[in-house]
């Protein structure tokens, strides 16, 4: 709520329907006051001014376009929680106008908040210094504030990366047809996991565009996907189609594509919505082929608010049951040694998948005492209860 309220504050829309408000009752005075003249002189802008303000009251301009499809009841919770901190960028500059949420979802730009992974893209002119937003929907959100402000521009620019575009027409029929298949109402949406409806919504794009939605890519279009020079690049920098992925996983496996566990590394994937390509395939692969990734697949449950978490916690749930036991317990161990309570809170989510209790109290013998061992397991259970609500909205 103070979030919202403080966006609000900052962007003036409080004043501004203050100001509306004056002049409707004002002009609405006025005609009552001196009718009937009155009324037909100042009746007709009254109804106006009447309708005028109803409309700012009914349009969100703090969380502009979305504001206008989620109920205000939904922005206030969804925002209720979050922390911002001032974007810093590669080169150590402190942004303070541009403010990115503890969970990554939000961006908060001059007093403005922005649902990133239903942004479609920022689209910077540098001719003209003006900045305009497109919605992934194919919206055109307008020209915004803040166009020709330097800083902002650059920290947006590093924040989003190179977003693929696509033409607003495909935009709108990839939009209804993920809405339709994860079976979205316009009320839920507000409470949809919004990263993973991004990524299929990419997919779909993708699909749209280059003409792969038939069951098969065409032995020419496979060959190119999976070069050497190729592969690497595309996997870390976009969405890939399911169909994509299926065939890159056969390439692994008839040892096409050389060294696969060259997937399993989370620092080379440019965003982190793209890390669903590297989870998804060593799904595809399956056990035994994916236990090289198992490393990979644990450092994506570190943190219960990245839009991969749900889908590593899924193929890991899928390892021989008394493998993954061994594997869980002994990550547990350095999560406690480190105090990564954060890291607790994804293995007892994953331990839950699998129907396991996580005790550490055995592990008094080895250094820690049963309290302190305890005091972790609580603190990783609380993170993982704070995080649950949030990793099911956005992400």
């Amino acid at each position: 709520m103070w979030n919202y309220l403080k966006g609000y504050f900052r962007s003036g829309e409080l004043f501004k329907k203050i100001y509306w408000v004056f002049v409707t009752l004002l002009c609405s005075f006025i005609a009552l006051a001196s009718m009937p003249i009155g009324l037909l002189i100042f009746g007709a802008p009254a109804v106006l001014l009447i309708k005028h303000t109803a409309e700012r009251f009914a349009h969100d301009q703090v969380v502009p376009y979305w504001g206008d499809k989620f109920l205000k009841s939904e922005i206030y919770r969804l925002l209720a929680g979050e922390k911002f901190r001032p974007y810093v960028t590669s080169k150590g500059k402190k942004v303070k106008d541009v403010q990115v949420s503890s969970s990554g979802r939000w961006v908060y730009i001059k007093g403005k908040y922005y649902p990133l992974a239903l942004v479609k893209r920022f689209d910077f002119r540098s001719n003209d210094n003006k900045c305009f937003v497109y919605m992934i929907d194919g919206v055109y959100g307008g020209e915004q504030e803040w166009s020709g402000n330097k800083m902002i521009t650059e920290a947006l620019k590093e924040l989003m990366g190179t977003v693929s575009d696509y033409p607003k027409e495909i935009c709108k029929e990839a939009f209804d047809a993920v809405k339709a298949d994860m079976r979205l109402s316009t009320s839920r949406f507000a409470t949809a996991d919004w990263n993973e409806f991004r990524y299929q919504w990419e997919q779909k794009c993708r699909a749209k565009f280059n003409g792969i939605e038939k069951d098969n890519l065409g032995k020419k279009r496979i060959k190119t996907l999976i070069s050497p020079d190729n592969i690497k690049p595309v996997f870390f920098k976009k969405t890939l189609t399911d169909l994509e992925i299926a065939s890159i996983c056969e390439g692994i496996k008839s040892g096409k594509v050389n060294n696969g566990d060259a997937f399993a590394d989370l620092g080379r994937y440019t965003k982190d919505i793209y890390v669903l390509n590297g989870v998804k395939l060593y799904e595809k692969l399956g056990y035994p082929d994916n236990l090289k990734a198992e490393d990979f697949l644990f450092d994506c449950i570190r943190n219960i608010e990245k839009p991969y978490f749900d889908d590593a916690i899924r193929v890991l749930s899928e390892f021989p049951r008394e493998h993954l036991i061994a594997s869980i317990e002994r990550y547990v161990k350095k999560a406690h040694d480190d105090g990564d309570y954060v890291f607790g809170a994804g293995l007892i989510a994953l331990a839950r998948a699998i129907d396991y209790e996580i005790s550490l109290e055995k592990e008094a013998a080895e250094g820690f005492s049963a309290e302190e061992a305890k005091a972790f397991e609580t603190a990783a259970q609380g993170e993982q209860q704070q995080g649950a609500v949030a990793v099911k909205f956005q992400a």
